[in-house]
């Protein structure tokens, strides 16, 4: 490693930067050849200049890169005689421009970085020897681009992808739709005596004649931005391609970037609440990896069967569950920064004779991967996604899996996962996974305060990524935080611009997480924060990945934050084991276990999520009169209270074990239409419960004992 420091120069009056001289034993690791490890005494250094052209998985990133300063990195190679001071100068047009002292310190050999704010067309690098001589030890030209520059187009308002009918737009694509209108932010330096005014311009392909232009003034090594109205986007395509040109005053073109476009006209009328089945929309191939390791693309249009759709869950707060077959049904949330959260799937511990690991994510063609929307009313939702875990080959072991997803009008829902699989099989349930569009660089959309963890009881704890844990495990750290055998809410951000959080709780759950997923290094530099892999969604033919790579730019990638492994899960809601039939027709002994989560996506204070925790917890205690509880009264996986109706008036008095919120209720034997609610005395406005004839949903949250009372209209028999 390098270890530099910078302290006044009083000699020069310039920036010092101290070198740490390294063990000789790490020569590779420098890219110094091991013939240059070490010079003679009295012979002159061996010294190397490198420009670093700053790794594109750092910050900064898009319009911040321009202008950042010359980054150099100096390798020297020395004896104890050699000098110990050196001079790194930066020269234009032959005078100098700039000068940073380097000071060894150490033994040899060394490294060090340093930078130039206005760059150099060429460096030297200096030292002076015992005797007071100065002598020049290496020599480095720079290319210096006359005009270095970066566009951005966005549009004028922030609309969730999924509302325009469209999923994970690739992050360099511009995506307008309905009234929205786009702007291009551009940033320049000039680094050239020639350039003064110049003229940027914006135009689609397709309309070359509706033109924005601007003129901007430029001034040597001073950075310049601008931010340019977009023509109105053409009216008859679908596609295009942005135009972003930078020109002189006499016309001569300086710079030129174009940006694929899409155009949504007729974006899709999504209900305030409820599951539609669709077709979202991707424009970009689908990348896949052969078997000899060539690269090909497929097009999304022709990657499913036709019958097979997408279903899109909406709710009043604005947020969207997805079930999209480019992540083989995985559903996610998908934000209004057009990355998306997933709570996981049931993994199994891959057999000996698997190949790669075995999971539903595998199922990249959907055949066994399928989804259904059960119900869709006015005051349920209730999606049932099955699947079969497989291998990259598409092999299956004879286990399946149901998750049901419930959805209510306050945006909270139930993750109910029923897996039937051999009783000693082990199982992964559930990892933070974000997901990120194609050419999203982890770093540039993911903030560093990805997790909070609620204890009950109030108190919390905010991890920063990347997260140094208590013990590395190599791929993994644990974590640092204890559990207080206590369950725990989770909130994840999304993107660093979002406000709202996902939300995960599971009431029989009183262990923490228990590995937190290392960030990923490149050439000793850190890239991500988290793991990152571009396997999912969508790419076909990648085994699981341990790196970066290229793939980057082709495909959508996740990031996996938290993972509770394969031994640990909560406790299950119900579990049984007999003989039945696995999905390859085997009889067999097999256990039926279920498992239930709260979830949700929000901006709501931790309060409020708290409070929502603490009513998923435990069903209120009450009194009835005019109706019956059943004998299975409670429903923890549809978070609802059964009844039957006897009579057209029922009254309640409802008895929280700490707090209710938003009670619900599933009814039968109802004697008509409900006509009218009473809580606590005050009738309800329309707009505060929800009724489809079975299932009743009321927005409350009610701290203490609380009279309820419902009326239902006779004349109208159900």
């Amino acid at each position: 490693m390098t270890n530099a420091r910078t302290a006044p120069n009083p000699f020069l009056g310039k920036t010092v930067v101290c070198l740490l001289l390294l063990p000789s034993a790490l020569p590779i690791a420098l890219g110094v050849p091991p013939a240059a490890t070490a010079v003679a005494a009295g012979e002159k250094p061996v010294c190397r200049i490198h420009v670093d052209p700053g790794h594109p998985w750092q910050p900064p990133f898009g319009l911040d890169r321009v202008g950042r300063p010359l980054a150099v990195t100096v390798e020297v190679v020395a004896d104890a005689s050699s000098p110990r001071e050196y001079v790194l100068v930066g020269y234009r047009q032959g005078k100098e421009l700039a000068r940073t002292q380097l000071a060894l310190v150490g033994a040899s050999p060394c490294q060090c970085h340093a930078s130039f704010d206005t760059w150099p067309a060429e460096l030297a690098l200096l030292a002076t020897t015992p005797q007071g001589a100065i002598v020049e030890l290496a020599r480095q030209s720079v290319e210096v681009p006359q005009l270095e520059a970066e566009a951005i187009a966005r549009p004028d308002r922030i609309v969730n992808p999924i509302d325009l009918g469209t999923v994970f737009v690739p992050y360099d694509w511009l995506l307008l739709g309905g009234d929205q209108n786009g702007t291009v932010d551009v940033a320049a330096v000039n680094r050239s005596d020639e350039i003064a005014d110049v003229v940027v311009s914006a135009w689609f392909e397709s309309a070359p004649a509706a033109k924005t232009t601007a003129g901007v003034r430029m001034v040597r090594d001073c950075r310049a931005q601008h931010r340019l109205p977009l023509p109105a986007a053409p009216a008859k395509v679908d596609r295009d391609l942005l135009h972003i040109s930078i020109a002189s005053a006499a016309g001569k073109e300086l710079w030129h970037k174009t940006i694929p476009t899409m155009l949504v006209r007729n974006p899709p009328a999504w209900p305030e609440f409820g599951a539609v089945e669709t077709k979202l929309r991707y424009d970009a191939p689908i990348s896949v990896r052969g078997s000899d390791g060539t690269y090909s693309a497929l097009s999304y249009a022709d990657a499913w069967e036709s019958n097979l759709q997408d279903v899109v869950v909406a709710l009043p707060n604005g947020t969207r569950f997805v079930f999209w077959r480019g992540s083989s049904y995985i559903p996610f949330w998908a934000g209004r920064y057009n990355t998306g959260f997933c709570y996981e799937w049931a993994e199994k511990n891959p057999p000996a004779d698997a190949c790669d690991a075995v999971e539903p994510l595998m199922d990249k063609e959907l055949r066994y991967s399928r989804v259904r929307i059960v119900e869709s009313t006015p005051a349920r939702v209730h999606v049932r996604w099955s699947y079969q875990s497989c291998d990259l080959q598409y092999r299956v072991w004879g286990d399946s899996a149901v998750e049901d997803f419930y959805f209510y009008p306050d945006g909270f829902g139930i993750r109910t996962l029923t897996l039937q699989c051999h009783p000693e099989d082990n199982y992964e349930l559930s990892e933070l996974i974000v997901l990120t569009p194609q050419s999203a660089y982890p770093l540039s959309v993911l903030p560093p305060n990805l997790v909070d963890i609620l204890f009950l009881d109030g108190q919390k704890h905010e991890l920063a990524f990347p997260y140094l844990g208590a013990v590395d495990t190599g791929r993994n750290r644990t974590l640092a935080v204890k559990s207080r055998d206590m369950p725990a809410v989770y909130r994840i951000r999304l993107h660093k611009n979002d406000p709202a959080t996902a939300v995960y709780f599971s009431p029989f759950d009183r262990k923490l997480p228990e590995m937190v997923y290392r960030p990923f290094f490149d050439n000793g530099q850190l890239v991500t924060p988290v793991y990152w892999g571009s396997h999912w969604p969508l790419a076909r033919g990648n085994t699981t990945g341990g790196a970066i790579n290229d793939r980057l730019s082709l495909t959508p990638g996740h990031n996996s934050i938290l993972t509770w492994g394969y031994f640990h899960q909560p406790a299950t809601l119900r579990t049984t084991a007999a003989a039945m039939l696995d999905t390859l027709g085997r009889s067999r002994v097999m256990a039926v276990r279920t498992w239930v989560w709260l979830i949700g996506l929000t901006d709501a204070d931790d309060a409020s999520i708290l409070q929502v925790a603490r009513s998923f917890s435990a069903p209120p205690s009450m009194e009835v009169r005019g109706a019956r509880l059943d004998t299975e009264s409670h429903a923890f996986e549809r978070r609802a209270i059964r009844m039957t109706v006897d009579s057209p008036v029922v009254n309640l008095r409802i008895s929280p074990a700490t707090v209710c919120v938003d009670p619900v209720f599933e009814l039968s034997g109802v004697p008509g239409d409900l006509a009218g609610i009473e809580l606590a005395g005050r009738r309800l406005g329309a707009r505060e419960y929800s009724w489809d004839g079975k299932t009743l949903w009321i927005r409350a949250t009610l701290t203490g004992d609380t009279p309820l009372k419902w009326d239902f209209n006779s004349r109208s028999p159900k």
